[in-house]
């Protein structure tokens, strides 16, 4: 991958520092760069993935930080591919568990899903380190049209009592903050496409609402302008972070779906900040990811449960 440099980036003046305290803020103040995270000194990891359609058939480590993901993205394994290639520079043992609603349409490919995906049912009486909830193509409908609402406000309650920390992203961190009561965003008919600096933290956003920071009721607002709204919002009494992006998102990931919204026809600006002259896409929040989601795993507490089968 290719890192781009600062003129890749809007939302003000980005430092090396600043980026770490954005980011050390965020996961809990642990986050000391040094040395210690040069690739050639990273401990041996595995990542087990126990459901979904990448299913590696790897059993979990005894110490493997269990986390459930919600994986409502329409293009399911590319999604279960980028949380663990997200989660590869955690240099923890993880064991990934992807699920589904139950009530959710599954509109391509149902029966192969369905057999690959337990529901969140299936999935009631055990107790993770992490969740993670993806984005979802829902973010211009109201919240009472999706199929699976009334589910998606019963996992929130349940994981308060059987999830360490939750991360909700895109469309999950829309929804989250709205049931959970910390913020109410709203939908926009401009699409907020492209790649985004605030506060020291980029990342690619593609969306259709905001979340206004006037509009944060309680938990802290670490990353966020005027302009795209709070990007990153953490809850310490929920134990929960919001992020209104894709910090997973791969380096081409938005050109694919920019150039599918124009082969349907449709008339789209190219995102912002992220093709070069040449029209060829630049990652320039590579290193974020691997700095977030590498403390945002190691905050988390192992549970003693059996990982899924």
């Amino acid at each position: 991958m290719v890192v781009g440099d600062g003129n890749q980036k809007t939302g003000g003046n980005t430092s090396q520092s600043s980026r770490y305290m954005s980011i050390y803020y965020l996961c809990g103040g642990f986050f000391i760069p040094s040395a210690s995270t040069d690739q050639r000194r990273r401990p041996k990891m595995t990542i087990a993935i126990t459901t979904g359609l990448t299913r590696n058939h790897i059993r979990p480590a005894p110490n493997a930080r269990r986390i459930l993901v919600l994986n409502l993205m329409p293009t399911r394994a590319v999604t279960e591919q980028q949380i663990a290639a997200a989660l590869g520079n955690t240099d923890t043992n993880l064991a990934l568990t992807f699920a589904l609603p139950a009530t959710h349409q599954v509109r391509h490919h149902a029966a192969a899903i369905r057999a690959a995906y337990p529901t969140l049912a299936e999935m009631a009486d055990q107790h993770f380190d992490g969740l993670i909830v993806t984005g979802a193509a829902l973010d211009q409908l109201p919240f009472t049209a999706v199929d699976f609402w009334p589910e998606f406000r019963q996992l929130l309650t349940w994981r308060r009592t059987h999830v360490e920390h939750s991360l909700f992203l895109c469309w999950g961190a829309y929804a989250a903050l709205h049931v959970d009561g910390v913020a109410d965003g709203h939908q926009i008919t401009h699409k907020i496409n492209g790649i985004y600096t605030t506060n020291g933290v980029t990342m690619p956003h593609s969306r259709y609402f905001t979340i206004p920071i006037t509009s944060v009721q309680h938990g802290k607002v670490v990353a966020g302008d005027d302009r795209i709204g709070a990007t990153i919002i953490t809850d310490a009494a929920l134990r929960s972070t919001y992020i209104t992006g894709h910090l997973e998102y791969w380096t081409g990931t938005l050109a694919s779906e920019f150039h599918r919204d124009q082969h349907r026809g449709l008339t789209v600006a190219p995102p912002s900040n992220y093709f070069d002259h040449d029209m060829r896409p630049v990652n320039s929040w590579q290193h974020d990811t691997a700095t977030f989601y590498r403390h945002w795993v190691h905050q988390l507490t192992p549970q003693e449960v059996t990982a899924h089968d």
